[in-house]
């Protein structure tokens, strides 16, 4: 069994085994993470905020 951490406070967001992936919101800040599980590893990303607008990027 493994801990998530928030990547912004330092809180618990959840445990898992390997093969566990969720997108979870920080319940202490709203920081968005992306939780990936693995046999010998664990990946916690800050995942970008989805919005009803698309992302253009200027040239």
């Amino acid at each position: 069994m493994k801990y998530a951490m928030c990547p912004n406070c330092g809180r618990r967001l959840c445990k898992g085994e390997p093969g566990t992936k969720v997108e979870i919101e920080c319940p202490k800040c709203g920081e968005n993470a992306v939780v990936v599980i693995e046999d010998n590893d664990m990946h916690i990303h800050k995942k970008p905020p989805l919005t009803d607008k698309p992302i253009h990027q200027h040239a």
